[in-house]
């Protein structure tokens, strides 16, 4: 069964899995608002990378929230 049209070209190129890629590792890492890196793949798909760094900043809170849960009894 083939995917509807905005599904099948979702993340179908190299440049936008880096840009993604690039965005969550910054999400996870980084404590301040980043600037994009000067990289062509994330020049050529910014929405990826700022996707990728969304989902990662809500990872990192996911984990402190869990580990405070944990150090806390909560």
């Amino acid at each position: 069964m083939a995917l509807p049209y905005p599904l099948s070209t979702f993340m179908d190129e190299t440049a936008e899995i880096h840009a993604f890629v690039h965005g969550t590792y910054a999400g996870l890492t980084e404590w301040k608002a980043p600037q994009a890196p000067d990289h062509p793949d994330v020049a050529a798909e910014p929405h990826y990378y700022k996707g990728g760094y969304i989902l990662g900043t809500l990872m990192r809170w996911g984990a402190l929230l869990a580990l405070g849960g944990v150090a806390f009894g909560l």
